[in-house]
């Protein structure tokens, strides 16, 4: 039976909540170590819905079939429960920044603002009627635009970890790297289609 996209997305969030406060209950409780465990965790949750969602297509193109066409069906469905799940770790962060005066360089603002901001976008145009309302290319533009911001803050993220937390950044790291390497594949195999035809 498939799960309804409602089911996946409101049970992936709940999920990141139910974590972020167990992590921050585990790590002190309403303290800034407690939030900031909660805070790490519920990143860490939403990572591989977004690495699933910016994958599915690439991966169906290089090896179509199977689950990876499974997974494309349901791509929508994943990056809605990744959006729900990145706005609890939002709820978390801003816990952080106005309770325990954790301080964010502006860079940080602009990039990690403007990231939610295309999170929201492209979770608000996920939809038949928004593709249609904006046109195949301008939602394209959107999606891969969005996209490619939010890997690459994640990108970011995990390689400024290696040296702290090798254990977790590296194999996090491998996973972009992957992604980036089924994105060329892709890309290369749909040139040699169209050269081909």
């Amino acid at each position: 039976m498939r799960l309804p996209t409602w089911a996946m997305v409101s049970g992936a969030a709940l999920i990141a909540l139910a974590l972020g406060l167990a992590f921050t209950q585990a790590y002190g409780g309403y303290t800034e170590k407690g939030v900031l465990a909660g805070t790490a965790v519920t990143a860490r949750w939403a990572f591989p819905f977004f690495i699933a969602a910016w994958s599915a297509s690439s991966l169906a193109k290089v090896w179509p079939g199977g689950w990876r066409t499974a997974l494309l069906r349901r791509r929508r469905a994943i990056g809605l429960a990744f959006a729900a799940n990145h706005f609890v770790h939002l709820g978390f962060v801003v816990v952080a920044v106005s309770q325990f005066g954790q301080a964010r360089p502006l860079f940080v603002w602009l990039l990690g603002g403007g990231a939610y901001v295309m999170i929201a976008l492209m979770a608000l145009t996920s939809n038949n009627a928004a593709q249609r309302w904006l046109g195949l290319a301008r939602w394209k533009l959107l999606h891969a635009t969005g996209g490619w911001w939010v890997l690459v803050i994640f990108a970011n993220s995990y390689v400024s970890r290696i040296p702290i937390k090798p254990a977790l950044a590296i194999p996090a790291v491998a996973l972009i790297a992957v992604a980036l390497g089924l994105r060329i594949a892709a890309a290369l195999k749909e040139r040699v289609r169209a050269q081909a035809a």
